[in-house]
């Protein structure tokens, strides 16, 4: 294909198709990939490692059957690769090598993807957007006055900006969705335990999800297929989507947030369109309260946050032989953070985990209920580049909500979805709607998501500092 812009017509799938048929060659893809990086990434600063010499080298092992054979991919930089820093958007881990691969990370390169390299993070996920003092600041390809969110921001904007189809993150209050939501394409957590560890012990953390941020439903689904556990997992192996059904669903939307904030105005108008756009396909649609207490949850989600925190700085403190703010190895922000932890009550981690057997049975009820739960990532029209400052005075009121919503899944263990389905905002940033379904129902996500972009399709549309809107000849190595 002499115009490298071709293959932006194609997501995962089809680039392995094309590979397959000889109508594009694996190394040919991959030196698209790194044009476009290369052209793009100055401005946007998505990848902060790059790995495309590795990438190369494992493009020959790769089986030709794979479903993703020699897509090039980017993955988070939360998450160990044999012989790749992590880390984790801070100075404290700057020398951290791994020296091994996490399951994830296994399970995805034997779907065939090539790891091209690590994409940006808030220092250790800490914040709704994308920005630390190692790295710096993401810009969301669709406006560059705002940000892709957090905490796999650099995984979202590689994607909207045409990097790759397909990229890793991880969602621990809403880190994948909440990214996708402002860079209009898909993202996904799936139900906890379901699918291989992310983490080199085995564990399945409520704050941390792995799966992926994609232009489209399928390359979601084909990778959540070939990353479940198909023996011991929390539960059994998903049936596997490939399109949409004709299944009808009791969604219940809640207008306002856990926090009983309404909307702004744009992302009020994106909600009432996928109500309007739902209940033309035929699913009932009841609108309810939201069906969590925020105050309530909030104080959970900390506990049991802050709880797995406690002792950290005096470690640090210990080993550095200074006050943590003298050491400069943490931001501000971050040693905010994780002081709350010195307030905690002696028995803050036994009323967390009160509140969660509590919110799984509530959940179970309320998906006995309804079908699906449909809302807003958070109730914001979008992120400023320069909302949070990772040097700033650490603000918990303001990042819960913008985490607003998107945290219920992960104490739940519900599967959770952003649909990019609103594209006129005036700011030009996405606007996406979210569904989560009872723990374990990932397929009927799947499900619903397959026939909403049938019903709307995403993937052509194109962020103005993306590889779309590159010269031709820009994007050929």
């Amino acid at each position: 294909m002499a115009d490298q812009r071709e293959l932006l017509g194609f997501d995962g799938l089809g680039l392995s198709a094309l590979i397959g048929a000889g109508e594009v060659t694996a190394d040919e893809v991959l030196d698209a990939t790194i044009a476009r990086v290369e052209a793009l990434d100055g401005t946007i600063n998505a990848v902060i490692d790059r790995a495309f010499d590795r990438a190369r080298g494992l493009i020959p092992a790769v089986r030709g059957d794979a479903p993703f054979a020699g897509i090039p991919t980017f993955v988070k930089d939360l998450i160990d690769v044999e012989g790749l820093r992590r880390s984790e958007g801070s100075r404290l881990q700057m020398g951290n090598i791994s020296e091994s691969s996490a399951d994830y990370i296994v399970q995805m390169e034997r779907a065939g993807l090539v790891i091209a390299g690590k994409t940006n993070t808030p220092e250790f996920a800490s914040l709704p957007v994308t920005d630390n003092e190692v790295f710096g600041k993401t810009l969301n390809p669709w406006n560059l006055e705002y940000s892709p969110g957090g905490s796999s921001g650099g995984s979202a904007a590689s994607v909207a900006a045409g990097y790759t189809p397909i990229a890793h993150g991880t969602d621990g209050g809403g880190s994948n969705r909440i990214p996708a939501s402002a860079c209009g394409v898909f993202g996904r957590k799936g139900s906890r335990g379901r699918q291989a560890s992310g983490e080199l012990d085995g564990s399945h953390p409520v704050f941390k999800t792995h799966h992926a941020i994609s232009r489209t439903v399928r390359d979601s689904a084909a990778l959540f297929a070939m990353t479940q556990i198909q023996e011991g997992g929390a539960y059994p192996p998903a049936d596997v989507v490939v399109g949409p059904s004709n299944r009808r669903f009791r969604i219940a939307v809640s207008k306002t947030d856990i926090l009983g904030r309404d909307p702004q105005p744009a992302a009020a108008t994106a909600l009432e369109e996928s109500i309007t756009l739902l209940l033309e396909m035929g699913h009932e649609v009841v609108e309810i309260a939201a069906p969590v207490d925020g105050e309530q949850f909030y104080a959970a989600y900390r506990n049991l946050f802050l709880s797995r925190t406690v002792g950290l700085i005096a470690m640090i403190e210990a080993q550095a032989g200074a006050p943590i703010e003298q050491t400069g190895l943490l931001t501000l922000n971050t040693i905010g953070l994780m002081r709350q932890s010195d307030d905690l009550a002696s028995d803050a981690l036994e009323t967390a985990e009160a509140y969660l057997q509590t919110l799984s049975v509530d959940t179970v009820d309320f998906f006995h209920q309804f079908d699906v739960w449909l809302s807003l990532t958070h109730p914001h029209d979008a992120i400023a580049a320069d909302e949070f400052d990772p040097n700033g005075a650490f603000d918990r009121h303001k990042s819960e909500q913008f985490l607003s919503n998107a945290a219920i899944a992960h104490m739940s263990g519900s599967p959770s979805m952003s649909v990019p389905l609103y594209f006129d905002s005036p700011t030009g940033v996405p606007i996406g709607s979210m569904f989560t379904a009872a723990p374990g129902a990932d397929a009927r996500l799947y499900d619903l998501a397959f026939t909403l972009e049938e019903a709307r399709p995403w993937a052509n549309q194109w962020a103005p500092y993306s590889a779309m809107h590159l010269d031709p000849a820009s994007q050929i190595g």
